[in-house]
């Protein structure tokens, strides 16, 4: 409980900062909306020569977008700074984090917050509410709190493997390179469905980079899209998102223990 007083005074201390600066959050916002309206008009292009992609339609594809656009908008306003480890680690920075009474991880992830995220977010309610008008959904209320649970399961996910590149910074001192590049892969499996890919390419985004679980199979058992019967493992999202969450919180443990600084 004082861990999470203390997370809400991290995080009123960060807002505070931010909207102090209102033309940068307003711009902010404006930018991402944008680059979400290209990234969509992209894909309606691409729909609009072939049809379809696989068995989804357009509006498939934007409930499959926004899908992603609601957990990354989680991801993005708490957790987006994860990448600044490793300039705090090269600047020795964080070792101010060891001396403090309180958990070095909580102060990293309370230290700042990303008005983007708020930009995202807003992408993904108003494609959710246009998709599900133009399919038609009617759920009950068993299927709207699964979808509710693997949004937060998505945005957990993509804390986990950020999570998990920016602790190998205790390690090699960088991880940047690779959280981008496992960042890119991410966001270009989020805008396509993964049966338009080939065999061992869904059992590397299933199995050993699960960024499926992000969007695609939530919205496969959603929207009924399983080429038979949906497996039990296609509700698995929120599975995931634990153990993700366990090996993460356990590498950085490990990277945390053997920290000695970068000698500055």
């Amino acid at each position: 409980m004082r861990n999470i007083r203390l997370y809400g005074q991290f995080i009123r201390v960060a807002v505070l900062g931010k909207v102090q600066y209102k033309a940068d959050f307003l711009v902010g916002i404006v930018s991402v909306l944008i680059l979400n309206a290209v990234n969509l008009s992209l894909i309606g292009i691409l729909v609009y020569n072939f049809n379809t992609l696989g068995n989804w339609n357009i509006w498939d594809l934007l409930f499959l977008y926004s899908f992603w656009m609601l957990s990354r908008g989680i991801y993005g306003v708490f957790f987006w700074h994860l990448s600044d480890l490793e300039e705090m680690i090269v600047s020795g920075t964080f070792d101010a984090y060891l001396v403090r009474p309180a958990s070095p991880f909580l102060q990293f992830i309370g230290k700042d917050i990303s008005y983007t995220g708020v930009g995202d977010f807003l992408v993904g309610v108003l494609g959710f509410i246009l998709a599900a008008a133009q399919i038609g959904l009617h759920w009950h209320i068993g299927q709207w709190v699964y979808f509710v649970v693997c949004v937060l399961s998505g945005a957990l996910i993509q804390v986990a493997i950020n999570w998990i590149g920016a602790s190998l910074c205790f390690w090699t001192t960088r991880s940047n390179a690779a959280m981008y590049i496992a960042e890119r892969f991410t966001v270009l499996m989020q805008q396509y469905p993964v049966n338009i890919f080939g065999k061992y390419f869904q059992i590397f985004v299933t199995c050993f980079l699960p960024v499926a679980f992000i969007n695609y199979y939530p919205s496969v058992v959603l929207l009924g899209k399983a080429a038979a019967e949906v497996q039990l493992w296609q509700y698995g999202a929120p599975v995931v998102a634990v153990l993700l969450l366990a090996i993460a919180a356990f590498i950085w443990s490990k990277g945390v223990k053997r920290y000695a600084g970068t000698g500055n």
